[in-house]
């Protein structure tokens, strides 16, 4: 069997062993019997438990690639088409799963949140703040606060999304509500955007 393939087996089975056992149960002897695979081989690849779990939450969470649609004609139809495949990734059921799991320990576990912590300031590849970064440098608008911009925009967004799957009183999002929910959300913070004045 590939490494690859090996390692995405590691991974599968250390986020089903998260979701069943939570993290403080969850152990590599469990990763081990659910991927079928050696502790030898585990260890292998990941050092620790710790190292396993920030590899997978990194990796299924903060490493998305949303790509903006290649018919898109305008900023705000590249944003949105940008901002709906985003979404459509992380409300897979298999994610959404995950953060369930991961907001379940955050409470319970240091580790956890250490995770959360160092992977949330660590500045990843963001597609969105990078989108907003090249937008605004193009456009002249202030660049100093597109981290803040790009959490808020978010926030209106895919976040929202989120919070309504996680939601045990209503049904997920569709696909009609997610994308003009999208549309509307980006006119709004583009015309803000728009507002701004330009940088020196």
């Amino acid at each position: 069997m590939e490494e690859c393939v090996r390692r995405e087996r590691i991974l599968e089975a250390a986020c089903k062993v998260l979701q069943k056992h939570g993290y403080h149960g969850a152990s590599m002897d469990k990763v081990a019997e659910c991927s079928g695979m050696s502790k030898r081989t585990l260890y292998k690849m990941f050092p620790s438990k710790l190292e396993l779990f920030q590899i997978l939450i990194r990796e299924r969470l903060f490493d998305v690639k949303p790509q903006v649609a290649s018919d898109a004609r305008t900023p705000e139809e590249e944003l949105s088409s940008l901002l709906v495949d985003l979404a459509r990734t992380i409300l897979r059921p298999d994610r959404i799963s995950l953060i369930r799991a991961i907001i379940a320990e955050t409470s319970e576990s240091e580790n956890v949140r250490e995770i959360i912590a160092a992977l949330e300031t660590g500045g990843e590849d963001n597609a969105l703040e990078a989108w907003l970064q090249a937008y605004c440098r193009q456009q002249g608008y202030p660049v100093t606060n597109v981290r803040f911009l790009g959490k808020m925009l978010f926030g209106m967004t895919v976040g929202d999304f989120v919070l309504q799957t996680l939601g045990c009183a209503t049904e997920a999002p569709t696909c009609e509500a997610i994308h003009y929910q999208t549309d509307v959300a980006v006119r709004i913070f583009l015309a803000g955007l728009r507002s701004l004045p330009p940088s020196d």
